[in-house]
């Protein structure tokens, strides 16, 4: 397609898989800033006690959610990548797979081991609770980036792809 416009079942598919990725990603990035602008400062003194209510319903919501929006965003930006293939507009795609690959692995790798072991009820120590939402904030840090910046990829996707209205009408 290589920029070609919004027309035919291809283009349909293409906004539609742009719209979804967009979707995901303003999520994710919403979820991420919610995080260090407001949960940050008040898990940074969590005691065992308060675990659960305060920590372990939130994460278990957000990955159960984005366990079903994430899949879905893979597909999307591959499409991206087969559409564009052979356009400078591929790129896009290929920032939106990296970029979603990255906050997977750093989520499922590296933050659900940390989630499941601070949700376990094991933790009774405040000292070891706080250093385990410790590296848990500093590796969400690295989310927030970048899922920001997966964001303004596919943001920078629609802007460049053009002509949004005209495609609706």
């Amino acid at each position: 397609m290589g920029g070609a416009g919004w027309a035919g079942w291809a283009g349909w598919v293409t906004l539609i898989a742009a719209l979804y990725f967009a979707f995901g990603a303003s999520l994710y990035m919403g979820t991420m800033w919610t995080l260090r602008l407001f949960l940050f400062p008040t898990w940074r003194s969590l005691t065992p006690d308060q675990v659960d209510v305060h920590f372990g319903i939130p994460t278990r919501l957000a990955t159960v959610f984005f366990t079903w929006i994430v899949p879905v965003m893979f597909l999307a930006a591959l499409w991206l990548i087969v559409v564009e293939w052979g356009s400078p507009l591929v790129w896009f795609g290929v920032g939106c797979l990296v970029g979603i690959f990255v906050l997977t692995f750093v989520g499922q790798g590296l933050i659900i081991p940390i989630n499941k072991r601070v949700r376990s009820g094991e933790v009774t120590d405040v000292a070891e609770l706080q250093e385990l939402l410790r590296r848990w904030m500093a590796l969400n840090s690295v989310r927030f980036y970048g899922a920001t910046a997966t964001w303004a990829v596919i943001i920078g996707y629609l802007v460049v792809r053009g002509d949004l209205v005209g495609a609706l009408t």
